[in-house]
């Protein structure tokens, strides 16, 4: 069957097609992640579970550095953040990993920026913010990419928060480009 790539894919389609309708709000099946179907004896495959955070072990997290891509891009009046949802929104998933040992990094976009790093689109303020919220430092890294990132990162302890600098910075970040 693999020499026959597009006929795997034929097949992957039929089995699909052949599920019985199911709602989206269905409880998940059998423990530890995966789902299997009713198909064709031929057609011999599993679809794994959609995970969360908490799917994660403390084991898997203790100590680990984890990256948290939030949306923090708040409407901000000068250096004022006037509405901060987005930042509160985040804080459970941060409070969550910090809970279980983690080393959380936190990065994020601000307004649009032309031409690189401009102050008025500095994180500094969500930074701040979501210090308050979570009752703790959060570090502000001085860019998102670097040694200089890496030290602050390597440096950190289980339950820091580091906030990267605006990802929007850098034109790769909105051409999508590596």
């Amino acid at each position: 069957l693999t020499q026959y790539p597009i006929m795997q894919l034929i097949n992957a389609a039929i089995a699909l097609l052949a599920l019985p309708a199911v709602s989206a709000f269905a409880p998940t099946a059998p423990a530890l992640g995966v789902r299997t179907f009713s198909a064709p004896a031929s057609f011999n495959f599993e679809l794994e579970a959609k995970k969360s955070i908490e799917d994660l072990s403390d084991a898997e997290l203790k100590g680990k550095k984890v990256l948290v891509r939030c949306d923090v891009n708040v409407p901000l009046d000068g250096k004022k953040i006037t509405d901060d949802t987005r930042i509160r929104s985040s804080i459970p998933t941060i409070e969550y990993l910090k809970g279980k040992g983690a080393i959380v990094t936190v990065c994020s976009h601000l307004g649009r920026p032309k031409d690189g790093p401009e102050d008025k689109f500095s994180l500094a303020p969500c930074a701040e913010r979501m210090s308050e919220l979570l009752g703790q430092d959060v570090t502000l890294a001085p860019d998102c990419i670097g040694e200089g990132v890496a030290a602050i990162i390597d440096a950190a302890s289980e339950g820091d928060v580091i906030m990267l600098e605006n990802t929007r910075f850098y034109k790769e970040e909105t051409k999508n480009e590596p």
